[in-house]
This record gives structure tokens, C-alpha cells and sequence, in this order.
């Protein structure tokens, strides 16, 4: 029956840090906060310090 056998192909562990996730939606939302590389804004020191806000 293989009712209490053990997965061998995990889909919710993280390929990056091992961090096993209950379901593959966690997992990929988990991937893409965690280990997606964003670019940071950078600050225009040219345009006189202003950083566009309203206050």
C-alpha cells in the first residue's frame, strides 16, 4: 500500500538553504522573497539631495 513510505523526491525543501516548506506554493513564494536578487535603488547625489518625497 506505501502509505507510511518516505517521499524520496521532495518538492518543498529549498534548493538554496534546506528549509522544508508544508507546500510547493510556500516554497516558491519562499524562493522568490528570500533568494531573489532585487537591485537596490540608488540615489542621484546630482540632483541636490532631493529624494522626491512629498514631506
Amino acid at each position: 500500500m506505501g502509505l507510511f513510505k518516505k517521499k524520496q523526491d521532495n518538492q518543498t525543501k529549498c534548493k538554496v538553504c534546506g528549509l522544508e516548506l508544508y507546500s510547493t506554493e510556500r516554497l516558491e513564494r519562499h524562493q522568490k522573497k528570500a533568494h531573489s536578487r532585487v537591485p537596490q535603488k540608488k540615489i542621484d547625489e546630482d540632483s541636490g539631495g532631493d529624494t522626491g518625497g512629498m514631506w
